[in-house]
C-alpha cells in the first residue's frame, strides 16, 4: 500500500542479491517434503482403487461447496469495495479474483502479481489504485483473522481429546490474549491520527537510516496515504464490518467442509479435530508457493499432513489431491479464462 521515490540505483539494489538463497531453501524444504512423502508413494495403487470405489456424489457436493466458497469470497471483496466510488458487478467481481489467482501461479512472486493485476483490472471499473489495495488489505485481514479462529478450533479439540495439562493450557491462554492485545493496540493506534503518523514518521527515519541503500521511503508520501488509509477506514458501519465478517467466516468454513467433503468421497468420515488441524497445517505450509517449486511442494505436502494425522496413507493421498484440484488448480484454470475475458471486453 505504500509507496517511495525510488531511483534507478535502488531498484537496482532493492532487487535480491543472493537469488541462489531462495533456491537453497526451496531445495532442502524439497528434499525434507520427499522424505516424508516417500513412504506414501506406495500407497498410489490403495488410492486408485479408492478412485475406483468412490461415492462420486460427494465429488459434486465438493465442488457446490467451492463454488458457494468463492461466492462468500467474492461478496466479501464486493463489501470492502463498497465505500468507494467505483462499480463493478458480483460477476465481474469474481472473474478478477480468479484471474487474480491464476496470474499469481502464472507469475510467481508472493503475490505481487495478483496485487498488480487487482489494481490493473478494478481500475477499468473506476476504482483508483489506493482502494483496490485498501479493499483487499480489509479482506485479507478478515480472512487471517477467520482462518485463525479455525486453528484455534482445532487447538480446542486437541485440549478436549488428549487432555493437555494445566500448564499447556495456561501457556496457550496467554498466548490468546497476547494476541487480542496485539490487535486491540493495532486498531487504537490506526484511529489515533497523531499517534500513528508519529510512528510511521520515525519507521520511516530509521527504515532510512538502517535500510536505505535497498529503497528509501518519502515520508511526504507515507503521509498521504496514511491520512487516505484512516479516512478509508471510517467509512465502514457496524452493520458494514458484521457484513464483512459473516462473508470471511462463510468463505473458510465451507472451504473446511469442501476438504471434508473429499474424504467423504473415499468413505472415509475424517474426525472433526483432523479436520481443522490439518487444515490449519496446510495453510501454513502454503506459503511455500513463494519459492521455486513451491506450488507442487504444497500439493504433495497436503496428504503428507493427513498422513501424520493418523489417517490411512492411500486415504491421504487420494483425498489430499482431490482437495487441491478442486480448491487450488481448478479456479486457477478458471482465473485464466476470466483473464482473457476481462482484457477483452473492457
Amino acid at each position: 500500500m505504500v509507496s517511495g521515490s525510488v531511483t534507478p540505483q535502488d531498484r537496482s539494489a532493492a532487487k535480491s542479491p543472493r537469488p541462489w538463497l531462495r533456491a537453497a531453501i526451496a531445495l532442502v524444504l524439497f528434499g525434507a517434503l520427499l522424505y516424508f512423502f516417500w513412504p506414501l508413494l506406495g500407497e498410489i495403487r490403495a488410492a486408485v482403487d479408492l478412485f475406483r470405489g468412490a461415492d462420486w456424489k460427494w465429488l459434486a457436493i465438493a465442488l457446490i461447496l467451492q463454488v458457494i466458497s468463492y461466492a462468500f469470497l467474492t461478496w466479501l471483496n464486493a463489501l470492502a469495495l463498497e465505500p468507494f466510488s467505483g462499480k463493478i458487478g458480483f460477476g465481474q467481481l469474481a472473474k478478477v479474483l480468479t484471474s487474480m489467482a491464476f496470474i499469481s501461479v502464472a507469475i510467481p512472486s508472493a503475490g505481487l502479481s495478483g496485487v498488480a493485476l487487482r489494481v490493473h483490472l478494478l481500475r477499468k471499473f473506476g476504482y483508483y489504485p489506493e482502494e483496490s489495495l485498501f479493499s483487499l488489505v480489509v479482506e485479507t485481514t478478515l480472512e487471517i483473522f477467520a482462518l485463525a479462529t479455525v486453528a484455534a478450533l482445532g487447538i480446542a479439540y486437541l485440549l478436549n481429546i488428549e487432555g493437555f495439562s494445566s500448564r499447556d493450557i495456561f501457556w496457550l491462554s496467554l498466548m490468546g490474549m497476547v494476541l487480542a492485545v496485539i490487535v486491540l493496540v493495532t486498531w487504537r493506534m490506526t484511529r489515533d491520527r497523531e499517534r500513528s503518523r508519529k510512528i510511521l514518521v520515525q519507521g520511516v527515519h530509521n527504515w532510512n537510516h538502517w535500510l536505505g541503500r535497498f529503497k528509501r521511503l518519502d515520508e511526504g508520501k507515507l503521509n498521504e496515504r496514511l491520512d487516505l488509509f484512516q479516512a478509508n477506514v471510517t467509512r465502514y458501519s457496524r452493520g458494514d464490518v458484521i457484513k464483512l465478517v459473516v462473508a470471511a467466516y462463510g468463505k473458510v468454513i465451507l472451504d473446511v467442509f469442501t476438504l471434508g467433503a473429499c474424504f467423504l468421497l473415499f468413505h472415509y468420515a475424517i474426525p472433526p479435530a483432523t479436520l481443522f488441524i490439518g487444515y490449519g497445517l496446510i495453510l501454513s505450509l502454503s506459503g511455500l508457493t513463494a519459492l521455486p517449486g513451491g506450488l507442487l511442494m504444497t500439493d504433495a505436502s497436503v496428504p503428507v499432513v493427513f498422513s501424520w494425522l493418523g489417517v490411512a496413507g492411500g486415504v491421504a493421498l487420494a483425498a489430499g489431491l482431490t482437495y487441491r484440484l478442486i480448491a487450488f488448480w481448478l479456479v486457477r484454470f478458471v482465473g485464466f479464462f476470466s483473464w482473457l475475458d476481462l482484457e477483452r471486453n473492457r
